[in-house]
């Protein structure tokens, strides 16, 4: 038996896939565990509509944001750790509002889930990701972008959301946290947070950014410079998730590469630099992890 677990608030108003999501989450776990904060949109009545097409049992826990908690991100971690706390398994798997499980992958996701069950070295996995970017077929891969994240994890091992959310790590008696130990999954995460009209996202990096303590009237969000060109940038030649078909036939036709090509400052060339490594290597020079792989479970 598994549980998944997410985190939404707004995510109508702010156009998040988190309907896609969980569906591609579904067919995986027994039950889902929505912390649903307090929208000023539509987000729950949309959750409660979800509940017949879901292929588990969809719980709601309200949960409202805490705005002194609105440095760091560490809201979002917060939030994260509610949900998983209601979880009844002891595996769990977790999507944010904007990721989504893609099917092709449904076999290789079974098996490594099965694994992560069975070994009790392990914490956690880690999947791939692909950051799309300003359109459905553009993604973006370079330093600045993770390249793996733990999204599967053992509740008893005391997995917490770490820091913003990105990532999942154990606190230790002395205030210290340790990565877990993690199997390498060939699943992936697709991340569709960057796939917006601009002016949606505009105004959704004006309400996200308060939680790193930014105050929205001090700083203005132009929808035409809100999606930069940036190191990484290429075409993506893969096929979306079924779940993900009709929003992108819906999609508009916002092309980051009509905007230019990136500055060719330090950033960028140490960007070029660290592909052309990885690419040949496999490795990432300066990677930062928030877990420890200790098996390979590609191939």
């Amino acid at each position: 038996m598994r549980s998944g677990f997410t985190i939404v608030r707004n995510g109508v108003e702010f156009d998040y896939p988190f309907r896609e999501s969980l569906l591609s989450l579904a067919p995986f776990v027994d039950e889902i565990v929505v912390a649903h904060g307090d929208s000023t949109d539509s987000t729950g009545e949309a959750l409660e509509a979800l509940r017949p097409r879901l292929a588990c049992e969809l719980r709601i826990v309200d949960s409202p944001w805490d705005p002194a908690m609105r440095k760091g991100g560490f809201e979002l971690a917060r939030q994260t750790n509610v949900a998983l706390s209601h979880c009844r398994h002891d595996v769990c798997v977790y999507l944010q509002g904007d990721e989504v499980l893609h099917d092709a992958d449904a076999e290789i996701l079974r098996r490594d889930l099965a694994t992560l069950e069975s070994d009790p070295e392990l914490e956690g996995l880690a999947f791939g990701w692909v950051h799309f970017y300003g359109n459905y077929s553009t993604e973006v891969r370079s330093r600045r972008w993770y390249r793996r994240e733990v999204r599967a994890l053992r509740r008893s091992r005391g997995l917490q959301s770490y820091s913003d959310a990105q990532g999942f790590r154990i606190p230790l008696e002395d205030g210290r946290w340790r990565k877990p130990r993690v199997g390498l999954s060939g699943a992936r995460v697709l991340h569709y947070g960057w796939v917006r009209p601009p002016k949606v996202m505009a105004k959704k990096t004006a309400s996200f950014e308060k939680l790193w303590g930014v105050d929205e009237t001090t700083k203005t969000y132009d929808p035409e410079t809100i999606l930069p060109p940036l190191p990484g940038m290429r075409a993506w030649p893969g096929r979306h998730p079924d779940v993900m078909l009709e929003r992108v036939r819906g999609a508009g036709d916002f092309d980051p590469f009509a905007r230019g090509t990136p500055e060719r400052n330090r950033e960028y060339w140490k960007s070029l630099t660290t592909e052309w490594i990885e690419s040949a290597t496999g490795w990432r020079p300066g990677e930062f992890r928030n877990y420890e792989i200790t098996r390979d479970l590609r191939g």
